[in-house]
């Protein structure tokens, strides 16, 4: 908005320049009258126009300029937020393989107490298994 006022400004001071001049020159006659002339110069279309080209060109490469910081800084922005999410992503995955160590080992933890449990039982069923077995053995030495 600013860089469109300046320009508004610049075009409007080219134009001025193009406008009419004059000159005048005042005279005292012989006998004592004063002869004003005055001579009006208008300049040629073609210096107009360059003028005005000129004051377009300035404008234009002044908003090129403004347009290419924009286009910088949003690039900027832009990488910044790249970063954000990559950074994001990272600390995501960190985070999941964590969780996925942590359920490993809790699961292992839970695999071992089965196991240990399992052990128990067969241990358990083989003591019952001999008691069992003995048990037979005397009742039938009783029963001899």
């Amino acid at each position: 908005m600013n860089t469109a006022f300046k320009s508004l400004i610049a075009a409007t001071f080219a134009f001025g320049f193009t406008a009419c001049s004059t000159d005048t020159d005042t005279t005292k006659n012989a006998d004592g009258s004063t002869t004003t002339t005055t001579e009006v110069t208008t300049p040629s279309t073609d210096q107009a126009e360059a003028k005005m080209d000129a004051a377009g060109d300035k404008a234009e490469a002044k908003m090129d300029a403004a347009g290419e910081k924009i286009d910088a800084k949003m690039e900027a922005a832009g990488n910044k937020m790249d970063a954000a999410a990559d950074n994001a992503k990272a600390n995501a995955q960190e985070a999941g393989a964590k969780m996925d160590a942590k359920m490993d080992a809790a699961g292992n933890k839970i695999d071992a107490k089965m196991d240990a449990a399992g052990n128990k039982m067969d241990a358990m069923g083989d003591a019952a298994a001999k008691s069992a077995r003995q048990t037979k053995e005397n009742m039938q030495k009783a029963a001899n």
